[in-house]
């Protein structure tokens, strides 16, 4: 059930699919094509599936549910005989041939164990998630899964070598193929692609850290105004209000609009629920324009206000009147009727598609391209993985610069994590 060892990326992740792989790992840096992967293998119809994440921005972002919330699993470590899948779970698991899983990085070993464990019970067949194909997609070079303090050493004596999906009981009982994205698509100047990736990997770290301050310790270049990229929320909120406290003019305030089971699952919603704007403030796009005028990650300035809209000078595009939108959450269904897996709406929250982008969190920067962006390492990065996804997001270190010089305390990393996606790797299938 091997791939074809000519096919690279997508292609090859696609062809294990159709080859009937049990487990299909597909792990890459930033900008190599994994969401676009995503998008193609939902576009085609391969069967009924899923897609899941571990947080609701991720699964709104993906266009599917939450683990917790598709599951019905609670945000606690559980026992094995605490895990009782509910009937309607149980229903559809019986009918699934696969389950897509986006951000695998941030999912817990023993949340991964979990959902294997429900999947046997629902089908009543003890192998690997109830037989059911599982494709599981991300970067554990990036941001890493939340351990409250108290729960690293129950996980410990749960027989768990860590606290990373790798680490689940569940992958080691089924063969996984394996299918490295190495090409990266958001840059395309190698010699910055290599400084990343030494800042991803942690190997030439010293050379690369030396070349990034060299280059990007500077004013940011002339005519632009970068998205700045900090640790903390407190840090970029108080970036925002400064900037927007320093225009002229009236205020407008936009309250969105919460219906049903929307922002119940403790996730932050994807755009504020009071946002404020002023002629002058900056705006960062938070949702692709079906017409393609804007993507996820468009930076602008709001030129003018509507009643439900803001108009807004793209900084790389046209002036566009950007509209409220409805962000729907979902929960998976079997309908007997069309013997068909449905998408269910059961909850919605309406607002501007906008957000405040004088600065944003390194955490909340995740997944975007910027063409232009300032990195203040104040206080310092507190993550793994926090300082490559924070300088990843530039498309180019000429749209690069830094407050302040990387230092090597900045570079956070876990060693047994990056010997993991080394091996990974060289051992492609």
């Amino acid at each position: 059930m091997n791939a074809p060892a000519a096919l690279e990326g997508a292609p090859r992740a696609l062809a294990h699919i159709e080859a009937g792989a049990g487990t299909i790992m597909v792990l890459g840096g930033a900008g190599t094509g994994k969401t676009t992967f995503l998008h193609d293998l939902r576009k085609e119809p391969r069967g009924r599936q899923v897609f899941l994440a571990p947080t609701g921005v991720a699964a709104l972002q993906l266009g599917g549910q939450t683990i917790h919330s598709f599951f019905g699993i609670p945000p606690r470590i559980l026992n094995p005989d605490e895990v009782k899948p509910r009937v309607q779970v149980r229903r559809l698991l019986k009918k699934l041939d696969r389950l897509v899983i986006d951000e695998i990085s941030m999912v817990r070993a023993d949340l991964l164990d979990t959902v294997d464990r429900s999947m046997r019970i629902a089908r009543d067949r003890d192998e690997p998630f109830g037989g059911v194909q599982v494709v599981l997609v991300g970067d554990f070079l990036q941001l890493p899964p939340v351990v409250p303090y108290a729960e690293q050493e129950m996980l410990e004596r749960m027989g768990y070598g860590g606290p990373f999906a790798f680490d689940a009981l569940s992958l080691r009982a089924r063969a996984v193929a394996r299918v490295p994205f190495t090409k990266v698509h958001r840059q395309s100047d190698d010699v910055f692609i290599a400084m990343l990736s030494a800042i991803r990997r942690g190997i030439g770290l010293r050379e690369a850290v030396e070349a990034l301050n060299a280059a990007c310790v500077r004013d940011h270049r002339p005519g632009t105004m970068p998205v700045l990229l900090t640790p903390t929320n407190a840090r970029a909120d108080a970036y925002n209000q400064r900037g927007l406290a320093a225009l002229a003019g009236g205020e407008r305030t936009f309250a969105g609009l919460l219906k049903g089971e929307f922002g119940l699952e403790g996730d932050r919603l994807p755009v504020p629920e009071r946002l404020a704007l002023k002629p002058g403030a900056r705006v960062m796009a938070l949702r692709n324009d079906p017409a393609r005028r804007w993507v996820n990650g468009s930076v602008g300035t709001v030129v003018g206000i509507g009643a439900h809209s803001a108009l807004v000078r793209l900084d790389a595009g046209p002036t566009v009147e950007i509209e409220s939108f409805t962000w729907e959450r979902l929960r998976y269904g079997w309908d007997e009727a069309t013997g068909r897996i449905e998408a269910q709406v059961v909850g919605t929250y309406t607002q501007l598609p906008l957000a405040p982008a004088w600065a944003m969190t390194m955490h909340k920067a995740q997944g975007l391209t910027l063409e232009d962006v300032r990195i203040d390492f104040e206080g310092g990065a507190f993550a793994a993985g926090q300082a490559y996804v924070a300088l990843s997001r530039a498309r180019s270190i000429e749209g690069l610069s830094l407050v302040r010089p990387i230092r090597h305390s900045d570079i956070r990393f876990d060693r047994r994590v990056a010997a993991f996606v080394a091996a990974f790797e060289s051992a492609a299938d």
